[in-house]
């Protein structure tokens, strides 16, 4: 074995080498006080023959970055664990804001998610249904097949609420799942030659 040792109390083993101005600098540290090894702010830790994936500290902002080729991949083989993100919580401590689940084979969102004015949540593989506000109007849109609004409750609901024109908020049309009728709470206006059908084979109009 090689092994380089200190045995003095609290004291480092410090790895130095060419700045590449003319003097030297250090790279790293084993630091005996704190019992970690530390590399001062700006020294990227690098690995690959072409130094593709890079961690950095720059002392402002720290940095795991990948600027070869292929994929970067995070991975826990650990059976049922998760890969947690986790932040500041706004009260002195940290959170959860997202994990990915190795139970529930999913991935979760413990806080809000927030996405921009004009920037769309997109579903399906090939994005077909769409959800976006622009800052003024807010739009669901469906580009392949049907789009089915699905209420699974027993005797629960589906309500169509909008503004009452007092600053409040009205239901204008139900969908009762427990008396099995459609319930119109307010009038429904049909415009010019627009028509109201009634009966299978359309008999009241």
């Amino acid at each position: 074995n090689l092994i380089l040792q200190n045995n003095a109390d609290d004291k480092d083993i410090i790895f130095q080498s060419d700045d590449g101005s003319g003097g030297v600098e250090t790279y790293f540290s084993l630091d005996g006080s704190v019992g970690m090894t530390v590399f001062p702010d700006a020294k990227k830790l690098a690995f690959g023959s072409s130094f593709d994936l890079k961690i950095e500290h720059d002392g402002s902002n720290s940095y795991l970055s990948h600027e070869g080729t292929g994929n970067l991949i995070i991975r826990n083989t650990t059976d049922d664990a998760d890969i947690l993100f986790q932040s500041d919580d706004g009260s002195g401590g940290t959170t959860t804001y997202m994990y990915l689940d190795g139970s529930y084979v999913g991935t979760r969102f413990p806080q809000n998610v927030q996405l921009d004015d004009n920037v769309e949540l997109r579903l399906g593989t090939n994005q077909d249904l769409r959800l976006e506000h622009t800052g003024s109007n807010g739009t669901i849109t469906n580009y392949t097949g049907n789009l089915t609004i699905s209420n699974t409750t027993d005797d629960g609901d589906i309500i169509f609420q909008s503004d009452d024109g007092s600053g409040g908020t009205t239901a204008y049309l139900t969908l009762d799942g427990s008396a099995g009728h459609t319930t119109v709470q307010k009038t429904m206006r049909f415009d010019d030659n627009a028509r109201a059908d009634f009966g299978a084979g359309y008999d009241l109009q």
